[in-house]
């Protein structure tokens, strides 16, 4: 199993190599790959607003893991630790990162530099 951020769905979505290699891999050896609610949330802030056909045809892609109130918990450990170190991710990322902790799985990610500073985290990352 493996969790994409939004970043990565996006990049999918306009057809990086990079990404689309990665996801086949992944599926062609078994794993299941999930998408976010939080992800759901941000395509739909995104412009234009909402999700049109093509942005729920991309999500439906993949399997949907619903924020919890023990992924929320998670996620504000997260953002509180990188708060004290002054490595500040975002809340929206914080709240991918404590999704995958809670889980036990990694984040597929164009944003290494972001995700690589939550402790304890697995990254599988890639470069467009």
């Amino acid at each position: 199993m493996a969790i994409l951020d939004t970043t990565a769905v996006v990049h999918l979505g306009h057809g990086k190599e990079a990404i689309a290699s990665i996801i086949k891999g992944l599926r062609e050896s078994g794993e299941r790959l999930f998408v976010s609610s939080i992800s759901f949330f941000e395509l739909s802030a995104g412009s234009p607003a909402g999700l049109d056909d093509k942005r729920r045809r991309l999500l439906n892609a993949f399997e949907s893991i619903s924020f919890s109130p023990s992924h929320a918990e998670r996620a504000g450990l997260v953002q509180r630790a990188l708060i004290q170190k002054g490595e500040e991710i975002g809340a929206l990322d914080c709240l991918i990162a404590g999704t995958a902790l809670h889980e036990n799985e990694p984040v597929i990610t164009s944003n290494v530099k972001h995700f690589s500073r939550v402790e304890g985290l697995k990254v599988i990352g890639y470069r467009i």
